[in-house]
């Protein structure tokens, strides 16, 4: 989270954005917010699975 409002303000201190946009973003964060990855994880049941199976091929 920290991160993604440190990359917004090196945006608008290197001119890249304009403090309009600066305040636009903040006020509706994380709405706006474009840095955060989002990355699906298995279940924990398929997870085991997929454990065990390679553990009995050993």
């Amino acid at each position: 989270m920290l991160s993604a409002w440190l990359e917004q303000a090196a945006k608008l201190d290197a001119g890249e954005i304009t403090k309009e946009e600066y305040d636009k973003w903040r006020y509706k964060y994380p709405e706006f917010d474009t840095t955060q990855r989002w990355a699906k994880v298995p279940s924990q049941e398929l997870s085991d699975y997929l454990v065990d199976t390679l553990n009995e091929k050993e």
